[in-house]
């Protein structure tokens, strides 16, 4: 089993396409970022045109975070 390593997931509110969303980091670099659709949640990843959609914000990060852990462990 490997070392665990501590990350630091920084989320800030930025205006995108005159919608307010919520973008991840990383170390300084976007993982994705979560945008709100009536009663959705929609996550990109960083890079990705196509959205993921959840019932909460909660979800919506938690699948960012887990993407990142999966393509950068």
């Amino acid at each position: 089993m490997g070392k665990e390593q501590k990350i630091t997931v920084q989320q800030e509110e930025v205006t995108r396409n005159g919608h307010t969303v919520s973008v991840l980091t990383v170390n300084k670099n976007e993982i994705g970022f979560v945008e709100t659709e009536e009663k959705r949640f929609l996550a990109y990843l960083a890079g990705s045109s196509n959205a993921n959609r959840f019932k909460t914000m909660d979800d919506a990060v938690s699948f960012l975070i887990s993407e990142y852990h999966l393509h950068h462990s």
